[in-house]
């Protein structure tokens, strides 16, 4: 899936900028650096020596578009409009995805105990959770049980949502104590 598209090259930069935007993306092609902040900074990379270069980013739209991660067109008043695909906006969250971290505050006291029970047809997404899991330090209790000291309600959210699990089938309790905690305050050296 990721092949061809290198992070923060002008390609990935457009799916970006277009999430950014709300999945669409309106760019006046006659006076690029006129419109919005959001695309100006994108527009910049097309920039050489104060002249637009229009043709590498049209290629790049187009490079996209075969991709099928965007759609785009351009009207005869030199606008463009670019929306992004499922397809896109999943390439765009998998690496948002690949960049996520826990943030680890000072411990509240209180465990966060993630349990999940996707069915079988789902396979391929069951395990991707639990490697993103183990990435993000959750410690592995049992195959579909991971516990963690700190929030990550907003993580567990997003991963769902990228693996397409519905949120039902993962099961999220904040637990105070319970047998053997000590061994996990030192394990993450709370």
């Amino acid at each position: 899936m990721r092949a061809g598209l290198r992070k923060n090259s002008r390609p990935h930069q457009i799916l970006k900028t277009v999430l950014l935007g709300g999945g669409v993306l309106l760019i006046s092609m006659v006076s690029p650096m006129g419109g919005a902040l959001i695309v100006r900074k994108l527009l910049r990379q097309y920039f050489r020596e104060k002249r637009w270069r229009r043709e590498r980013f049209l290629q790049d739209l187009k490079r996209l578009q075969h991709r099928e991660l965007i759609d785009w067109r351009e009207f005869p008043d030199g606008k463009v409009t670019i929306t992004l695909t499922k397809l896109g906006k999943q390439k765009v969250l998998m690496y948002n995805l690949d960049r996520m971290k826990l943030q680890r505050h000072a411990w509240d006291g209180k465990w966060r105990l993630v349990t999940f029970d996707i069915p079988k047809r789902q396979k391929q997404a069951r395990e991707a959770l639990r490697k993103k899991m183990r990435d993000l330090g959750f410690y592995p209790l049992q195959k579909s049980v991971f516990l963690t000291p700190y929030p990550c309600e907003n993580e567990i959210d997003f991963i769902c949502s990228v693996f397409e699990v519905n949120r039902s089938h993962v099961l999220l309790l904040n637990v105070s104590d319970f047998e053997g905690s000590e061994k996990l305050q030192h394990h993450f050296s709370l």
